[in-house]
C-alpha cells in the first residue's frame, strides 16, 4: 500500500514537470528538433556521469531488448517532436488540452498490450465523453488547427509509449531505460537538426535548454517511469489530465496567454 502511494506521488510529481516544460517550446527560439535534441544530449550526457560514478550497468542483457528500447525512443521521438513543434505553430493551452486525448487512447491500448486487462464499459464510456470536450475545442477554420491535430498525435503516441515502458520496465532500473530512449531520440532527430539548422543560439537558449534537460527531463522521467511500476498506464493517463492545468497556469503568468471560452468548456468536459 505504502508504494503504490509512492508510486502514486512519483506520478503526479512527473506529471507537474511535464505540464510545465511546455513552456520551452514558446521560450527557446530553435526549431522543434533542435529544442528536443538539445533537451535529450544533455540529459544523456549528465545521466552517464551519473552512471559511471555510482557503477549502474547499462546492459540490458540481450539484444531483443536493445530493440524494445529503440522502438521506445523512436515513439518518444515522435511525441515529443509534435508536442513542442504544435506549441511552437499554435499555443500551450491548445496543445495540453489536445495532449489530454492521452488517456483515450491508453483506454483502448493498453488491453491489446495487457490481454489479461478488459476493456471496461465504463472507461469506453469516459472515453467518448472525453473525446467530446476535444472535440468542442476544435474550430476547422483557425490556423490553429495544424496545432490542434499534432497535439493528438502526441497523446496518441505518449499513450503508446506509457503502455510499452509499463509492459517493459519491470524488467530493467527506470533510469536505464530512460537513458537508451533519450540517446535514441538523439540518434533519430540529429539528422533532422542538422537539415532545419539552428537560429542564432542566445544565452536564454542555452539557460532554458540546461534547465529543460535536468530538472523537467532526467528528473520528470525519473519520476515518471519508476512511478509506472505500481500503477497502470490507464491511471497514470487519467493523471496526465491535470498536466494542462499547471501548463495553462503557467503559461497565462509567464506567456500571456489567455485560453479562450469555447478551450475552456472543452477543457472542463
Amino acid at each position: 500500500m505504502q508504494n503504490n502511494k509512492k508510486n502514486l506521488l512519483f506520478v503526479h510529481i512527473a506529471i507537474a514537470l511535464f505540464g510545465s516544460s511546455s513552456l520551452f517550446g514558446k521560450l527557446i527560439n530553435q526549431p522543434a528538433f533542435v529544442i528536443v535534441s538539445g533537451r535529450v544530449l544533455f540529459s544523456v550526457i549528465l545521466m552517464f556521469i551519473i552512471f559511471k560514478l555510482r557503477k549502474i550497468s547499462l546492459s540490458l542483457g540481450n539484444r531483443t531488448n536493445y530493440l524494445k528500447v529503440v522502438l521506445l525512443g523512436i515513439i518518444l521521438a515522435v511525441h515529443w517532436f509534435f508536442f513542442y513543434h504544435a506549441i511552437q505553430i499554435s499555443t500551450v493551452t491548445i496543445v495540453l488540452l489536445t495532449f489530454s486525448t492521452c488517456p483515450i487512447f491508453a483506454t483502448f491500448i493498453e488491453p491489446m498490450v495487457f490481454r489479461e486487462e478488459k476493456l471496461e464499459k465504463i472507461n469506453i464510456i469516459i472515453a467518448c465523453v472525453a473525446f467530446l470536450g476535444i472535440i468542442a475545442k476544435l474550430d476547422v477554420g483557425s490556423s490553429m488547427l495544424q496545432g490542434f491535430i499534432e497535439g493528438i498525435l502526441s497523446g496518441l503516441t505518449f499513450a503508446l509509449v506509457s503502455v510499452l515502458e509499463r509492459k517493459y520496465v519491470k524488467e530493467f532500473k527506470g533510469v536505464v531505460i530512460s537513458f537508451y530512449e533519450q540517446l535514441v531520440v538523439f540518434i533519430v532527430l540529429l539528422p533532422l537538426c542538422i537539415a532545419v539548422g539552428l537560429n542564432p543560439v542566445s544565452k536564454s537558449d542555452i539557460f532554458y535548454i540546461l534547465l529543460f534537460a535536468t530538472v523537467f527531463t532526467l528528473v520528470s522521467r525519473y519520476f515518471y517511469i519508476n512511478g509506472l511500476k505500481g500503477v497502470s498506464a490507464q491511471t497514470a493517463g487519467v493523471i496526465s489530465c491535470l498536466e494542462p492545468v499547471y501548463g495553462i497556469i503557467l503559461a497565462f503568468i509567464i506567456l500571456s496567454e489567455v485560453p479562450t471560452v469555447k478551450e475552456i468548456i472543452g477543457g472542463l468536459i
